[in-house]
């Protein structure tokens, strides 16, 4: 029943997302600043012979960024919409290093063999099942293989606000089908499950708000 009921949300978020493809597309990243610094540091662990993995790519803004630092990128995402933009992004520039796919987490195929890393940016907090997530990503990546991810997390303190987003105006946005399947989990809870999959930390930067981020950099060990 677990299973199918995953199956159900995936599919669900996966038709959401597709909705609001262009939208999104044409939307401005709100904070480009700490967009960047999530990117400066991430191709910092990169290396020109790499093979790269990143889920959730959403329109393959952050893969087609990338593509000039590593050897090839694999970029997928469940929603259908978003990796058609994608792909007419990646053809527009005419990268040649860059392969865009239709998948969920799980779907990645071992036999593709493994990856020198594995990118989810802004995708853990959207994931059904994190733990089974965090293990199939340890599977796809090499011995010493490096993750990085950066996730909305639960704020340390539970304010007022908060409990307002996630209990009150979360749910009844996707009771209306305006909001995709979320599941926030404290920071530290986050570094504990990565841990628990295979990994040692490498770096964690955390990003203020209402809802903070935090970017963590783990090596599979």
């Amino acid at each position: 029943m677990k299973e199918s009921n995953e199956m159900a949300a995936l599919s669900k978020d996966a038709a959401f997302w597709s909705k609001i493809s262009r939208k999104y597309a044409a939307d401005p990243i709100r904070n480009m600043e700490g967009y960047l610094n999530t990117l400066e540091r991430t191709k910092s662990y990169l290396k020109a012979q790499d093979s790269i993995l990143e889920i959730g790519c959403g329109t393959g803004s952050t893969a087609l960024l990338l593509a000039q630092h590593v050897a090839h990128v694999t970029a997928s995402d469940l929603a259908p919409g978003m990796i058609e933009i994608a792909e007419e992004k990646r053809d527009e520039e005419g990268l040649q290093n860059v392969t865009f796919k239709v998948a969920e987490v799980l779907e990645h195929d071992l036999g593709e063999g493994s990856y020198d890393a594995v990118l989810a940016h802004n995708l853990l907090h959207l994931l059904p099942d994190l733990d089974r997530a965090l293990e199939q990503i340890s599977s796809l990546l090499q011995p010493g293989g490096i993750f990085i991810s950066k996730t909305v997390c639960a704020p340390q303190k539970k304010g007022f606000k908060y409990v307002v987003i996630s209990r009150i105006a979360i749910p009844i946005m996707q009771a209306l089908g305006k909001a995709p399947f979320v599941n926030f989990v404290s920071g530290a809870e986050l570094e504990q499950r990565v841990a628990r999959s295979g990994f040692k930390t490498l770096e964690i930067v955390d990003q203020a708000g209402l809802l903070p981020s935090r970017y963590i950099v783990a090596q599979k060990v």
